[in-house]
């Protein structure tokens, strides 16, 4: 973990990675979840998704884990959150800093 990120990423989370739907029954296929270090925001903000759709955001969250991924389930470290689908993930370059690449999650 990079300085910064130590710093300023002081909550967890856990991921569920989407592996993909079953064409015959329906249902979606997760992965083994895992925890990330990240910060977050609730914001209800319009946004657009990876595929170009407007939704109403949830949870802003970031991290600089590069292991989450669109559809991918996370779940914030707070009392009652709900199990979230990221819609949107954009990266964003820290070289100025000496430091790694940030991600900006959305759900």
């Amino acid at each position: 973990m990079s300085s910064l990120a130590r710093w300023t990423y002081t909550n967890t989370a856990t991921v569920k990675p989407f592996l993909g739907e079953d064409g015959e029954n329906g249902g979606i296929t997760y992965g083994t979840e895992y925890t990330i270090a990240c910060t977050w925001t609730a914001e209800a903000k319009q946004v657009r998704d990876q595929r170009g759709f407007e939704f109403v955001s949830a949870y802003v969250i970031y991290t600089e884990d590069a292991r989450p991924q669109y559809l991918d389930q996370i779940l914030i470290n707070e009392p009652g959150a709900p199990w979230q689908q990221i819609r949107a993930r954009t990266a964003w370059d820290l070289s100025f800093f000496n430091d790694t690449t940030d991600f900006k999650l959305v759900t």
